[in-house]
């Protein structure tokens, strides 16, 4: 066999079977949700792997459905800013030689939000984020924990610090409070600002699935502190 052309090697499904995906995504979410996410009633009515495999690979929209699902559930790979980003922090701090990087991201859904809270991060201002228990279970996202490590990013997936999880809480969104909404740090950091904004991106997140966020609804809070930051790499 000939070697993979660059075509093929940007692909993210080139050399993945079928059956691996299947298998990851049987796994991660279950027939259930696979049927109710991509519309395929054959995931819903007594599954097997092999009776799967056989109908995706004769019903091309089918099989386009399921790999962009499974697409969609992987982790993206890093980009070049944010591995540089972490190499630097790792050759820096040998005390974290141990610990893997857990995510990288940026915060917000638009670019002016995402620019400002990165920065907000970059200078200690923002040390917290405050992600709705609704995502982490839709998604299927494992929850936060003390000790995790991101790498945040603006918009454009540029690099620019890194910070540390030290305080996980689960809080109505009823209940949060004016200490925690100026720890977040966004705005004027009162709790009026803090509901108001966080309100807002809540229903844009929930509306695609014609939810919408609630009073008592729970609010995961991660308090983190930033430990390293694009001016801390040497310029030599």
């Amino acid at each position: 066999m000939g070697e993979a052309t660059q075509e093929q090697l940007n692909n993210p499904l080139h050399g993945v079977k079928l059956l691996d995906i299947l298998e990851y995504l049987v796994e991660k979410i279950g027939w259930e949700e696979m049927g109710q996410i991509t519309g395929i009633k054959a995931f819903q009515y007594r599954p097997t792997i092999k009776s799967s495999l056989r109908f995706l690979r004769k019903t091309d929209w089918a099989r386009t459905k399921v790999e962009e699902l499974y697409l969609s559930t992987i982790p993206a790979p890093a980009p070049k800013s944010v591995v540089e980003l972490w190499e630097a922090f790792m050759e820096q701090n040998p005390d974290y030689k141990d610990k893997q990087l857990d995510e990288w991201f940026n915060f917000c859904d638009n670019e002016k939000d995402a620019k400002e809270c990165a920065q907000f991060t970059r200078d200690g201002i923002k040390q917290a984020t405050s992600t709705s228990l609704w995502w982490f279970e839709k998604f299927h996202a494992d929850l936060p924990e003390v000790g995790n490590i991101y790498v945040v990013t603006d918009w454009y997936k540029i690099a620019k610090s890194i910070v540390e999880v030290v305080k996980v809480d689960q809080v109505p969104f009823n209940e949060i409070t004016e200490e925690y909404a100026a720890i977040e740090g966004e705005g004027d950091k009162s709790l009026e600002y803090w509901k108001k904004v966080h309100w807002e991106y809540y229903s844009r997140e929930m509306e695609e699935f014609g939810e919408k966020p609630t009073e008592d609804m729970i609010i995961v809070c991660e308090q983190f502190r930033t430990i390293f930051t694009i001016d801390n790499i040497s310029k030599e």
